[in-house]
């Protein structure tokens, strides 16, 4: 299984560990290992996603990180990452 990200996917994300790593909060390097987790092994992926609640005839699926949602699409074997969602309000 391949994962690719797309490119606003890529921005918000490296918009969110920018912030995370100005506010010098260790949620930056948790979020980022996990990610790294999630999208290195196809197993563990595949295991995580969810379909989203509410909307399961939607072709996309979520996986909850701590407060941050990521939203993903797969098409023709290839699992896309197609955006993250950084918590709207702080905790």
């Amino acid at each position: 299984m391949n994962v690719m990200i797309t490119d606003s996917a890529r921005w918000q994300l490296r918009l969110t560990i920018r912030d995370l790593l100005r506010k010098k909060d260790s949620e930056a390097s948790q979020l980022a290992q996990r990610l790294r987790g999630i999208l290195t092994n196809p197993i563990l992926l595949q295991d995580s996603l969810q379909p989203l609640e509410g909307m399961a005839e939607l072709p996309h699926h979520e996986i909850v990180l701590g407060s941050y949602h990521l939203y993903f699409r797969e098409m023709e074997g290839t699992v896309w990452l197609t955006a993250l969602w950084p918590p709207m309000y702080p905790e």
